[in-house]
């Protein structure tokens, strides 16, 4: 389980989205039809966060991927190949946010 994000300031969905889909191209991570259905399925989950808002991915020893905000559940997505495309976002050796991997990887 991950933490993604405990924003200092609110931020939209849709632009959460939007970073997230543009780390996987520049990463190189799945094909183009594989990224135009892991954009539609990261809609239905990501919401706009505020201040202190906590983002958490999980992902499964199933297929699963489960995606909560402060606990709650916004959903989950049935697609082994989901989850470690959404972690190379900040676990990626190449990822634009190396603080943000140093930190989760626990350097």
């Amino acid at each position: 389980m991950h933490s993604i994000s405990e924003p200092s300031r609110a931020v939209s969905a849709d632009t959460l989205v939007k970073n997230a889909m543009g780390e996987m191209r520049d990463l190189k991570v799945g094909d183009e039809s594989k990224l135009k259905t892991w954009q539609t399925e990261m809609k239905k989950l990501i919401p706009n966060v505020r201040p202190g808002d906590q983002i958490v991915i999980f992902c499964s020893d199933t297929r699963r991927t489960l995606v909560y905000l402060n606990d709650s559940s916004t959903g989950e997505v049935d697609d082994q190949s989901f989850c470690p495309a959404v972690m190379s976002v900040w676990l990626h050796p190449q990822t634009k946010h190396q603080a943000m991997r140093k930190s989760l990887l626990g350097h």
